[in-house]
């Protein structure tokens, strides 16, 4: 396959420290150069498979998104891995709602293949055949099991490219959702929907199903052992932030509770590294929540901000 005369790999050459055959050679075996290892998921729910792409692959796919996707459409309800947005954004709309509906893709990433990719492209954008096959190779993994292309859950390319391919499904089930007087939010594979109105929900349930059945390019399922549809009568909660009856989203009292508490533990060298690491990032998370909850804490054992948290440190 004759790369040397599409534009996109012209583009692609100009952009990058790369000769023609070094170009040609990793775009040909791209989606060969991953690293896999497992983590565990949450709760002990198994494990799940991280494939980081060589770092010659993820200059590659971060140019694409810079450079080559990033006028595709995203639609405004799809609120992760997106600049100015945090969980709070998927949270706090549904804060006001009594009845609360949550739904989860499974293996997300991994659902989304090479087929899918080229179904939308071939409508939102103008490559040709050649740059479409470049542009999987680039963008996924290959399943050597399956034997198909997938992206994958490591790659920097992958959380904008899940959002461009479910930009129709957003789009349609906003509408929906609009009509049915219900929010609607997706934070990745995490799908939230609210409304004031009873019976609404299971509603809005069957519609989702309907559509991805309908969408079938997308090869998204559901996975229904993670469905939840609860009511101001119950605790809701949403991507770890706590929905309150008065419209308010957040981390909750327990969890503030047990920040100072580990807080306070670091501050008496109590806290081993891996302890230290864990308990820096969890503040970084909650910083998108609540900043000012995060300045004070820090503040007090005095640190300016997370990344300073090694270990025990005092006021001067």
């Amino acid at each position: 396959m004759i790369l040397e005369n599409q534009p996109l790999f012209e583009r692609l050459l100009a952009r990058s420290p790369f000769s023609v055959r070094e170009l040609t050679v990793l775009i040909a075996t791209a989606s060969e150069r991953y690293k896999d290892h497992y983590i565990e998921k949450r709760h002990g729910r198994g494990l799940r498979l991280i494939s980081q792409p060589t770092a010659e692959l993820k200059f590659l796919q971060r140019q694409l998104i810079q450079h080559e996707l990033s006028n595709l459409p995203l639609h405004e309800a799809a609120v992760a891995y997106r600049k100015g947005f945090s969980i709070k954004d998927h949270a706090a709309p549904h804060a006001s709602g009594r009845y609360l509906l949550k739904l989860d893709f499974s293996d997300f990433f991994p659902s989304l293949k090479e087929s899918t990719i080229r179904y939308r492209l071939q409508r939102d954008a103008s490559f040709s055949d050649v740059e479409l096959w470049m542009m999987c190779q680039l963008l996924c993994r290959r399943d050597r099991d399956a034997d198909i292309l997938r992206l994958s859950i490591g790659a920097p390319s992958s959380p904008f490219v899940s959002n461009y391919l479910l930009w129709e499904f957003d789009s349609r089930i906003q509408m929906f959702c609009s009509e049915m007087d219900t929010r609607y939010t997706r934070y990745a594979d995490d799908l939230a929907f609210s409304t004031s109105r009873p019976h609404v929900l299971d509603v809005v349930a069957e519609k989702v199903k309907a559509l991805l059945v309908e969408l079938d390019y997308l090869g998204v399922t559901l996975n229904a052992s993670k469905t939840v549809n609860v009511s101001t009568k119950n605790r809701r909660t949403l991507v770890g932030l706590t929905l309150s009856n008065d419209g308010a989203a957040s981390i909750g009292r327990d969890e503030k509770r047990n920040l100072r508490a580990t807080m306070h533990a670091l501050s008496q060298g109590k806290l081993r590294p891996e302890e230290i690491g864990r308990f820096r990032g969890k503040l970084a998370f909650v910083h998108a929540v609540d900043a000012e909850f995060v300045s004070k804490l820090c503040a007090k054992y005095g640190f300016s901000k997370v990344s300073e948290i090694q270990g025990p440190q005092r006021k001067t």
